[in-house]
């Protein structure tokens, strides 16, 4: 087996994956396939041609944990300014995988984490959590701050429409749960998928049973248009949900479990 991993993006001086100033590494590969994802070059696990208006080109590469260290530590002396304040704001940068979904290639991510580690470099993960036992034991022995998608949690209508068994799922927060790993619950408001009050409050349940750091509600939108389009594929039109709607939900979530809740438009 190839010990590389698959990536399509670096991304320097990132600001909302996580506290601080971040380096965020997307990785190519998904366990889902949500309907409304905003980086759809990074659904597949394969090299994948797209055409733009400048011509040809491909989505993913091949990197070794050794190149991706290389690029990670030019940006340390970024990672160690700390926030003001307690909870996230007190925390440090440093760096996070995102995707896709990051946590299906921590055992080859492995020999990386471990040296972020020896350096001190605090490491996020932005997860749907449907992966594998073994990959989320390996993320919990190195991630410092896990951030965790609620997306649909009726365990029928997260098949059909996901691919997801909810029961890996709800199994899996359980376990990060259990090591006391520091846990921000993000929740895409998609109109027509997500957003429906059965959804809301199964969603709700699950903030009183598990108590996260914080919850962020992922507005809608159409970010992701141009990269379906370069890649023969039809895009969803998001405009359903308001930012009243929104406001309405961060409220609720608030009275109903009193975790600290916001909105974040992007």
């Amino acid at each position: 087996m190839d010990s590389r991993v698959m990536i399509t993006n670096i991304q320097r001086f990132s600001l909302h994956d996580g506290p601080g100033i971040r380096t965020t590494v997307f990785c190519k590969g998904c366990s889902l396939h949500c309907p409304w994802c905003s980086n759809p070059e990074n659904i597949q696990y394969t090299i994948e041609e797209h055409t733009k208006d400048d011509g040809k080109g491909t989505y993913g590469r091949l990197v070794s944990c050794d190149e991706l260290y290389d690029e990670l530590i030019k940006d340390k002396i970024f990672y160690a300014q700390f926030g003001v304040g307690a909870g996230l704001k007190g925390m440090p940068g440093g760096v996070t995988f995102s995707g896709g979904e990051p946590l299906l290639q921590f055992d080859r991510l492995e020999p990386l984490l471990q040296r972020l580690r020896n350096e001190k470099i605090h490491i996020c993960t932005e997860t749907a959590l449907f992966v594998p036992k073994e990959q989320l034991r390996i993320a919990i022995e190195y991630v410092d701050l896990f951030y965790i998608d609620i997306k649909i949690l009726d365990a029928d209508t997260c098949h059909k429409t996901l691919g997801g068994q909810i029961t890996q799922y709800l199994t899996n927060i359980g376990r990060v749960f259990s090591a006391q790993k520091p846990v921000v619950f993000r929740v895409p408001v998609i109109g027509g998928y997500t957003d429906d009050e059965m959804n809301r409050d199964l969603i709700i349940k699950l903030l009183n049973w598990y108590r996260p750091k914080k919850v962020e509600l992922i507005k809608e939108h159409n970010l992701g248009r141009e990269k379906y389009l370069t890649l023969g594929m039809e895009p969803l039109n998001l405009n359903r949900v308001t930012d009243e709607v929104l406001e309405q939900y961060r409220e609720e979530i608030i009275a109903k479990t009193g975790v600290e809740t916001e909105v974040c438009r992007v």
